[in-house]
């Protein structure tokens, strides 16, 4: 409409008061639009951290590292917060994912359980079932002291004085027939109190072929160690013509624990190792003491790697790169482009766990915190970010302190299910359960997944059996559960691109949830594994609704949950680990 005049003062109020009220409208809506905007994140947010384990020894800096998931922050979800009742836990479909380096899942054998429990068909039977696919070996602290040859031949004066310790022990052919026989890969861990040469005629053992001349020579000890074929024969007389390959080597054992009396003066006066010394840069690069010589991780790496360049050679590190009188910096800057792979034991508890719901947060309060001081002191001395092997973990870190048996119990399962959970989702590379089996102390309690003496699985066997299903990549998730006290979930696919979650409740109620898996289109057949328990004390529990499943599983199926259409509505049951897989 055209004016042709001026309008009068009353009618220019009226004109001002609408604008105005117009205007506040038009800016409302546009905050409006602004904060549901914000509702609409993206899946959890990602942080730096380890890439996957290399599959052979780096030559050159490594990449930027792989960005992983952190699926225990909940993000507002892109839906409503709850349908029919149930909170929506969303699962980002159209993510790459995160690679999870199948090496995570393996264990410890120690040598005490002797050749006849490694040739028992239960154990084997049990092992192969669980699905773990790396073996560490010969056992914790008994590596130090574990004189490889002198074991295999029974002949105390083939490379040490004192011959093999325990010669009622698993011999390293013991070894290797049950690892053969489960279909795994093997891991060793050397003894730092051997010499360089010692190792390699080791590694000559496993890998080398009979036809080999290559020469390994005389140690800083005076004995001679001849030539790769000849240890490959040894293992050829020993029924083995075939080399094993072993990839991955560790040397020595928490060496930084070492005991004053043989360690030094670094040592703390409640050491346990018996090693020569607790100095980290000693560690990495030997010493002299007197007409003594004591090589370190250098040497042993130069010399194993000379018989067979393609294995990777792990140094022993620690949670904290700066405790221990520094030992994991000095480790990280002596070993510079040396260093394969990087070792970290961890035990949540040091003594009994002051509850079991303590016990049950454990897993997400430690390994973020732990993960990026590793990284921070690989950028610091390195310039590159190199895998991580926690080569040990469990609930509490001395038996003879679990008093409650902890680690026999339901409790353990969902720590363990957890545990496995955030080393995935914090970039770890490889790690190994303490341990397959071990033998009960005298309170009653027990490392082990398997009780030797009865042939029962404990609690955590399962955890482990289900994470060995899960798939290879992770998933971000979107969770509005405390992932703490209540429903932890990871989410994840396989190579053939089928759909995976793991779900933990660590409450004694059933939990209500509807999961939804945004981008996946189509119909997916439904199944679910499922561990649970009466308690968290209890000492057993079923699996797929099956208390005492045969060694192989066999008559323990998962269930059908029917056909879905992206989304899934679920309860998890009170004390449970819930494997949901979608395949189409």
């Amino acid at each position: 409409m055209q004016h042709t005049g001026s309008l009068a003062r009353k009618d220019w109020s009226i004109v001002m008061r609408t604008f105005r009220a117009i205007l506040l409208l038009v800016l409302g809506l546009v905050i409006l639009a602004a904060c549901t905007s914000t509702t609409a994140t993206s899946p959890s947010p990602m942080v730096q951290s380890t890439p996957p384990l290399l599959t052979e020894s780096p030559t050159t800096p490594a990449s930027n590292p792989t960005e992983v998931l952190d699926p225990t922050t909940a993000p507002t979800p892109t839906t409503p917060a709850s349908v029919d009742g149930r909170p929506v836990v969303q699962i980002d479909t159209t993510s790459p994912g995160q690679p999870i380096d199948p090496r995570l899942f393996g264990t410890n054998i120690p040598a005490w359980l002797g050749p006849s429990n490694l040739g028992r068909d239960d154990v084997l039977a049990m092992t192969q079932a669980l699905g773990t696919n790396i073996l560490r070996i010969p056992g914790g602290s008994w590596s130090n002291a574990y004189s490889w040859l002198a074991c295999e031949t029974g002949d105390a004066q083939k490379n040490t004085e004192d011959g093999c310790y325990w010669p009622w022990a698993a011999r390293p052919t013991d070894f290797l027939n049950f690892v053969r026989a489960t279909g795994m890969e093997a891991m060793w861990t050397v003894s730092i109190n051997g010499t360089s040469k010692e190792a390699a005629a080791l590694v000559a053992f496993f890998n080398g072929t009979v036809d080999d001349t290559t020469p390994i020579g005389v140690d800083v000890r005076g004995y001679d160690w001849k030539t790769v074929g000849y240890w490959a024969q040894l293992r050829a007389d020993n029924g083995n013509p075939e080399p094993l390959g072993i990839k991955l080597w560790e040397v020595g054992n928490e060496v930084y624990g070492g005991k004053p009396d043989m360690g030094g003066g670094d040592c703390s006066e409640w050491g346990w190792e018996d090693v020569w010394t607790c100095d980290g840069t000693e560690y990495m690069l030997g010493k002299i003491v007197g007409s003594e010589i004591y090589e370190g991780y250098l040497d042993f790496r130069d010399a194993m790697r000379a018989v067979d360049p393609t294995i990777l050679v792990g140094a022993v590190g620690v949670e904290e790169p700066d405790s221990w009188s520094d030992w994991g910096n000095e480790v990280i800057r002596e070993g510079g482009e040396n260093l394969d792979f990087y070792v970290i034991h961890h035990y949540a508890y040091s003594e009994q766990p002051p509850s079991t719901e303590a016990a049950l947060a454990r897993p997400q309060e430690t390994w973020a915190e732990m993960i990026a001081a590793t990284n921070a002191a690989f950028d610091t001395y390195l310039g590159r970010r190199i895998p991580i092997a926690v080569t040990e973990y469990n609930l509490v870190a001395f038996q003879d302190l679990d008093n409650d048996q902890l680690m026999t119990r339901a409790v353990n399962a969902l720590f363990l299910a957890d545990t496995l959970g955030q080393l995935a989702t914090h970039g770890v590379a490889m790690a190994n359960q303490w341990d397959l089996a071990n033998g009960r102390a005298n309170n009653g309690t027990d490392y082990g997944m398997i009780d030797m003496d009865t042939g029962v699985r404990a609690p955590q066997y399962y955890a482990m059996l289900l994470w060995s299903r899960f798939g290879s990549q992770l998933l971000p998730v979107n969770s509005p559960f405390a992932a703490d006290t209540t429903l932890s979930v990871y989410a994840g696919r396989d190579e053939d691109g089928n759909l995976s979650l793991i779900a933990i409740n660590k409450t004694d109620t059933p939990q209500d949830v509807r999961f939804e898996w945004l981008g996946a289109s189509g119909v997916w057949q439904a199944s679910v594994d499922l561990f649970m328990a009466d308690t968290l004390e209890a000492t057993e529990g079923t699996f797929n609704n099956n208390p005492d499943p045969a060694f192989d599983l066999a008559d323990a199926p998962a269930a059908d949950l029917g056909a879905v259409e992206g989304n899934l509505a679920y309860t998890a049951p009170p004390f449970s680990i819930s494997l949901i897989r979608l395949e189409q």
